[in-house]
């Protein structure tokens, strides 16, 4: 229990210590400490648990205290909801957080709620959130340190509130280890809406227009998602008498069973910004890049993911399965298509989340051995390498000043680092034999064997977009544009160790994914009452790391005979008579032009104005037609 209360409550303690610190020098150290101690502790306590699932029994503690204290910042947060909602003129989001918060009081203070035998369980699935957050999130922390300096020194106008900035990411980090180790419904409620309350606190840090704008909308949205979870809680409550996932999920399936399942799903793919959510995760993105990485990338919008599949134990084939299945594949396709218009680097792996969120909803809502063994691996292969991504992003921002892909020309050769840890990232989205084919293969197969043609099209046809995006990315950093380097900013100690570590850990995730699936989601498979999954066999397996290692060892072995050549540059033949830099050209009226490099973006077909609005109709059409079946079921 000691070591459970630890990992929630270090962050806690880390984030005071942050809004007291004075100095640089102070706050430096304690995000250096705190990042350190956050990996380290959840990698041991991954080690030391991952044989068995770890049921807490808290009788030790004052459950009484605790409840009260919980709702205690429950009226706080949403009071604080409610005042800046008038101070700002953001009028939607308060009736949402008045009404869920009665609600909570009335289950607190007026309805016995049932006994919770254990109020935290910690299984294979919590485990691998336990590395998601804990080793992912704290390399982000330690990245901040750097990334913040050098935005405050290119957003003078900002008013540099670091502390408060870093406090609340590692509030986060505490919230979501709670999510998921919580078993007690409430209790993972209250983790699930102080996510949402972090979440719009750093979107609106920068406190223009804009970020106040964007931050209010993340907030109505996932407040919303949060009443559809309130009700789902109190319906279970008032009909089965149960207050805890474990009971939840050991009841058997019914109509009203079913309209609940379908409510704690409505708030997951909301928290999960599906279709017709996903624009406040689009809004996001105005938010520092370590919010972006952090919350809207790798672990927050992850939370969403973490629900549906807890629920999958009631879907499949059923009417909610369906719509689940409908919805996360149609999100797949659609914004995979919105991501091919796109140049904004930020924008581009926002479209991209969403995409790859939709298609671990499918899988959760298909409900197969198979389907489950491809969300979690996919959750685990996303999360390390949009990380990744999203953090190149602001580290490349900073350095050429610019975070369009169509100015990432030749980023090889201005920053070789940069360029590595774009290409590992870009590769693991999308390149054979690495970690989201291996999934994808595997979700395939599942919806083929669950003969659900639907998805297989869209899963077939929404993976073949993705490479427009990726394949011009990957295209303009190296391309030999022969830039200059001048202006070129060296990577932070902090930044450059928390790039390398990621690159080395979504290079792992891929070569060792037969031991993470038969260490933790097999496992979990099996604890959820299904056969073992076996979706990529033996002889692939060997096939696949035979694959990943020749890519990188054949350049490594090759390299010291390309050194021995000595290669003299020549000059570039260009659409006119080269000016003699590599970089501009005489034209035919003899005027010198800049050499330029341009993406196709398709705006007419793929653009956000052709499909964003016609999508999300479709998107909100399928939730209609799904909460309509979950309560016509009630009276069939």
């Amino acid at each position: 229990m000691y070591t459970v209360l630890f990992l929630v409550l270090f962050p806690v303690l880390a984030a005071l210590a942050l809004l007291l610190s004075r100095s640089q020098a102070m706050y430096k150290s304690i995000i250096r400490f705190a990042s350190a101690v956050t990996v380290l502790f959840s990698i041991y306590f991954v080690a030391v648990n991952y044989r068995a699932v770890l049921t807490v029994s808290v009788g030790g503690l004052p459950l009484e205290v605790l409840n009260k204290a919980f709702m205690v910042i429950e009226l706080l947060m949403a009071a604080y909801i409610v005042y800046a909602g008038f101070k700002n003129r953001q009028y939607l989001v308060i009736p949402l957080a008045v009404i869920q918060t009665v609600v909570v009081l009335w289950l607190e203070m007026f309805v016995k709620m049932p006994d919770v035998q254990y109020a935290l369980v910690i299984d294979k699935l919590s485990l691998v959130m336990t590395l998601v957050i804990g080793v992912v999130g704290g390399l982000i922390c330690l990245y901040s340190i750097n990334y913040m300096r050098d935005y405050h020194e290119r957003h003078a106008g900002v008013p540099d509130r670091r502390p408060m900035f870093y406090a609340v990411l590692f509030i986060f980090l505490s919230a979501m280890f709670g999510l998921v180790f919580c078993n007690n419904l409430m209790w993972l409620l209250f983790c699930w809406e102080v996510t949402s309350f972090c979440s719009f606190l750093l979107i609106g840090y920068t406190k223009t227009q804009e970020a106040i704008k964007n931050a209010f909308l993340a907030l109505t949205m996932n407040v919303g998602g949060g009443l559809a979870f309130t009700a789902g809680i109190a319906l279970l409550v008032a009909r089965f008498d149960v207050a805890d996932l474990s009971g939840m999920l050991s009841l058997n399936s019914g109509a009203v069973l079913l309209l609940i399942v379908f409510l704690l799903c409505l708030a997951g793919v909301t928290k999960a910004a599906q279709l017709p959510f996903s624009s406040w995760l689009l809004g996001a993105m105005i938010a520092p890049t370590p919010t972006s990485a952090l919350l809207h990338s790798s672990t927050m919008v992850k939370a969403g993911v973490y629900l549906v599949i807890r629920m999958s134990h009631f879907l499949g084939s059923n009417s909610v399965g369906v719509v689940i299945t409908l919805l996360g594949a149609f999100t797949f396709i659609a914004t995979a298509a919105l991501a091919v218009s796109q140049s904004d680097a930020k924008r581009i792996l926002a479209y991209s989340t969403v995409s790859n969120l939709g298609l671990i909803v499918a899988c959760a809502g298909i409900n197969t051995p198979a389907s489950l063994w491809a969300a979690v691996m996919l959750i685990i292969f996303h999360a390390a390498a949009k990380a990744l991504l999203f953090l190149t992003v602001g580290s490349t921002e900073h350095t050429i000043g610019s975070r369009s892909v169509e100015d990432m020309d030749g980023l090889i050769d201005v920053s070789p680092r940069l360029a590595l840890f774009f290409i590992t990232g870009i590769a693991v989205m999308f390149i054979a034999p690495f970690g989201m084919l291996v999934s994808k293969w595997a979700a395939m197969r599942a919806f083929i064997d669950s003969n659900n043609i639907l998805a297989v099209l869209i899963l077939a046809f929404g993976s073949s977009i993705t490479m427009f995006f990726w394949a011009k990315w990957l295209g303009k950093i190296i391309e030999a544009a022969h830039k200059s380097k001048d202006g070129w900013r060296a990577l932070g100690a902090d930044e450059k160790y928390a790039l390398y570590a990621l690159t080395v850990i979504t290079i792992l995730c891929c070569l060792g994914f037969p031991l993470i699936s038969g260490a933790f989601v097999n496992p979990f498979i099996a604890s959820a009452g299904l056969a073992e999954a076996v979706p990529i066999g033996a002889p692939d397996t060997t096939l696949i790391i035979a694959m990943i290692c020749i890519l990188f060892v054949l350049p490594v072995a090759l390299a010291p005979i390309f050194a021995r050549q000595k290669l003299k540059p020549g000059s570039v033949y260009m659409a006119g008579v080269n000016a003699g830099d590599n970089e501009s050209f005489d034209a035919s009226l003899g005027v010198t032009q800049k050499m330029e490099f341009r993406n196709w973006y398709l705006k007419d077909i793929f653009g956000e104005a052709m499909l964003k609005g016609r999508s999300e109709m479709i998107a909100a059409f399928i939730l209609a037609v799904g909460l309509c079946l979950a309560i016509g079921g009630l009276f069939l």
